[in-house]
């Protein structure tokens, strides 16, 4: 039978009374108010995806079985384990870098079962080591009997770090989320955004990937359930909330529900850094943003090894002292980073889709924040690129332009480089400082598109709500990537909300 498409109008009433249909359901179904319904209904509109969205739970989380490369992964670590031969967990200087690391370390140390120092942690020091393994740190390691090297939240971008870990002499495991567009590797490489895998959500955090890891060592080796894991590692939670929002991934499916039961697991525990953080009062996703996770990232201005030991000693002195070491680091480089910022905006060259500024190098780090900053001020992507002795340092941040595809696509220019499709960073010797510029700017022109989300911003109301009834949008926090506050009105003017509800204008 010939298909008859119905006349515009016709059409369009159709929709609206779907629409309606289906937010009458997910209201009666799900027992949420009317604009709570209307707003997931907008995002959601497949009705398992909506539930799920709305009540997330740890049986929603994926089998770690799906991730490529995790049985051999698994099957290496614990021949290792079973040698008792020392593991070295080598991460990135960051909150989702720390969190992995300590996933992987209390996940090891429990596995080992000996007094004797078998397992080791590295953070990287970005200044030092770049964006690829250090050979050197890695000998060093070697001479203390070291004989495997697991990456959490780095190694995959770069097939340099296969090439110097087997120079070293040392078996190695990589166990990341950043991108890559390699499907083939010389050893074990577990990261659900490899274009070969068929995990279900290639989002996760590197601490998520941390997680899955080790959920698969401990089935393994204890032969435990997933329930059995998920309940006797309740601590491991928390862990993956506060690395999952501080490395702003999409905060949906897997993400969401670890936040969601990360946030209920912190505010039941009343020990080591939680008790510390949490002073015996309920903890919101605004608290986790605001009073947690600048702590924990300003490792990386002082030392990093700070934020791996902060969240994995039980010494309460110790981390009361590193609580108060740290929060001194981040005023300082709140301070300075503002300063910096306006040196880049003095230098930015503004482009059409993009902001370059070239400063003198200061900590990688900074290059980073003034990046985003750059971004939300010029409302495009940025580039900002430190120079110093002869190499530039470039970190690049975008709402719509794919990074690391980016960066990929001219990586004859680069000593090495890495990042997600948001943020991303590079080091190269000056005299291809103009070329990349040139490069990068011919790119954007043509592409500006690349990261449309479909759960993005609304740029119209998704529903009519009263002020005084705000806090029933508590059921859809946290708030962030792929999961922005709604966009909403009273009737009379617009707003929205952070993850404290606390609502702010939008004229």
């Amino acid at each position: 039978m010939e298909h008859v498409r119905l006349p515009r109008r016709m059409e369009q009433t159709h929709n609206r009374n779907s629409s309606a249909l289906l937010v009458q359901k997910y209201a009666s179904d799900f027992s949420v108010p009317h604009e709570i319904a209307q707003i997931v209904a907008h995002r959601y509109p497949q009705y398992e995806d909506a539930k799920a969205y709305l009540f997330p739970g740890v049986g929603q989380l994926h089998d770690p079985q799906l991730l490529p490369d995790i049985q051999v992964a698994t099957q290496t670590i614990a021949e290792a384990l079973h040698k008792k031969e020392p593991i070295l967990i080598y991460t990135h200087d960051d909150t989702d870098g720390y969190t992995s690391a300590v996933i992987m370390y209390k996940t090891l140390s429990d596995l080992y079962r000996t007094d004797k120092q078998s397992v080791f942690v590295y953070p990287i020091i970005r200044e030092k080591d770049g964006y690829i393994m250090n050979g050197e740190v890695l000998q060093e390691y070697k001479q203390k009997g070291v004989k495997h090297v697991i990456t959490v939240d780095f190694g995959i971008s770069s097939d340099d770090n296969f090439r110097i870990v087997k120079d070293v002499g040392l078996n190695f495991v990589v166990c990341d989320h950043h991108e890559t567009i390699e499907a083939d590797f010389p050893v074990p490489a577990v990261d659900p955004k490899r274009p070969d895998s068929l995990y279900p959500f290639r989002e996760l955090a590197g601490v998520g990937v941390s997680f899955k890891l080790a959920q698969s060592l401990y089935q393994n080796v204890f032969k435990l359930t997933a329930e059995e894991f998920y309940n006797l590692k309740k601590e491991f939670f928390p862990l993956v909330m506060v690395g999952t929002i501080s490395d702003r991934v999409a905060l949906r499916g897997e993400n969401r529900t670890f936040c969601i039961e990360g946030l209920r697991v912190f505010n039941r525990t009343n020990d080591g850094w939680v008790k510390h953080f949490r002073h015996e009062r309920e903890f919101s996703f605004g608290n986790v943003s605001s009073a947690i996770i600048p702590i924990i990232a300003s490792a990386a201005y002082d030392d990093p090894n700070l934020g791996v030991q902060l969240l994995m000693r039980k010494d309460e002195q110790f981390i009361a002292d590193t609580i108060a070491r740290l929060t001194v680091t981040t005023k300082e480089r709140r301070r300075e980073v503002a300063l910096h910022f306006e040196d880049a905006i003095a230098a930015a060259k503004v482009y059409p889709e993009i902001v370059i500024s070239v400063i003198p190098f200061s900590k990688q780090h900074y290059l980073g924040s003034i990046a985003a900053r750059l971004r939300d001020r010029y409302h495009r992507t940025s580039a900002v690129i430190g120079i110093k002795d002869g190499k530039c340092f470039g970190e690049f941040r975008s709402n719509s332009i794919h990074l690391y595809n980016m960066l990929h696509s001219f990586r004859a220019f680069f000593l090495d480089f890495g990042g997600h499709p948001r943020a991303a960073g590079c080091t190269m010797v000056q005299e291809n400082l103009d070329r990349v510029v040139q490069r990068v700017v011919e790119y954007v022109a043509t592409r500006s598109d690349e990261l449309i989300d479909p759960h993005g911003v609304s740029s119209q109301p998704e529903a009519q709500l009263t002020r005084t009834d705000i806090r029933m949008l508590q059921i859809l926090v946290p708030f962030g990537e792929g999961n922005p506050p709604p966009l909403l009105t009273d009737g009379e003017r617009r707003y929205t909300v952070d993850n404290d509800l606390r609502i702010i204008e939008k004229g």
